[in-house]
């Protein structure tokens, strides 16, 4: 039987706090709230990490702060190859761009030129606290920097934040790679709070707050709700059977409604090793032709 994990003393004492001060005084703890979700965790940069940095060039895109627009943020980018087609690689939560190692000599080997940036607050990117609309206006100011790619690839919330820039924005492309992509955001919410034991009247403050600051409801960011059509001549979703994080129902339902669109299935890959897995990056670089 498999064990549940260790909850650290940490997260206990916030799950505490949590519980206590969202029913006593949600929008004083509100702004605790809002830096505990929104803040990503770091993580150092291994062996294989250095050896793709270092075959690549990094370089810098400026954007406004987003919790404070009078100031800028220095965006950490990356390319690798110099092939007349570029693929832009945009990853997930608490990731990097250097996480697609493994991706990325398979793409250049293709002939493509490949460009990947650390969004805010990860990676080697300025910024505090970040989220999925963010990810979004950064592919916005980077494509604005090196034009529109061929092909844009996303891991999980990358995946998100690029499908809602291909709706909201007049940059169509030609091949789109969704890997274990969300399909409806406020389920990830819902089931943090629930983790975290986030009362009601918490969780109400916290989803008028986000519809007050991005003039959008939580419910905007569905997918599988939108009918607007996305920028790409082709789509590839790519998703895990038994995924952690996304339900694998969800997809389902999402490609149910897009028959149109082309997809690939893994049995046990898991959330964040799809981006590594051989049998789906070779399904990538096909898919991308």
């Amino acid at each position: 039987m498999k064990k549940e994990p260790k909850i650290p003393t940490r997260v206990k004492w916030m799950q505490w706090f949590f519980r206590i001060a969202g029913n006593i005084a949600p929008q004083a703890t509100l702004p605790v709230l809002v830096r505990f979700m929104f803040l990503p965790q770091k993580h150092t940069l291994k062996p294989p990490h250095i050896e793709c940095l270092n075959k690549g060039e990094q370089f810098f895109v400026e954007v406004h702060d987003f919790m404070e627009p009078s100031k800028t943020l220095q965006m950490s980018c990356y390319s690798w190859g110099n092939g007349s087609k570029v693929v832009l690689l945009v990853h997930g939560w608490s990731a990097k761009a250097l996480d697609y190692y493994k991706m990325i000599p398979v793409l250049v080997e293709k002939g493509y030129k490949v460009v990947a940036f650390d969004g805010p607050a990860h990676g080697q990117s300025e910024g505090q606290v970040t989220n999925l609309v963010h990810f979004k206006e950064v592919i916005g100011a980077l494509i604005h920097r090196i034009g529109t790619p061929y092909a844009i690839i996303g891991h999980s919330m990358g995946g998100g934040a690029s499908t809602y820039f291909l709706i909201e924005e007049a940059v169509p492309i030609e091949r789109l790679v969704l890997l274990a992509t969300p399909i409806i955001s406020k389920r990830f919410f819902d089931q943090a709070f629930d983790f975290m034991k986030i009362p009601q009247k918490l969780r109400k403050a916290m989803f008028t707050s986000m519809e007050k600051k991005f003039g959008k409801p939580v419910g905007y960011y569905n997918l599988a709700e939108r009918k607007e059509p996305i920028k790409a001549d082709k789509i590839f979703v790519v998703y895990d059977e038994q995924d952690e994080d996304i339900p694998a129902e969800e997809i389902k339902f999402f490609l149910q409604k897009h028959p149109e669109m082309k997809s690939m299935s893994t049995n046990g890959v898991g959330h964040n090793r799809v981006m590594k897995d051989k049998a789906v990056i070779e399904a990538v670089a096909e898919f991308l032709g």
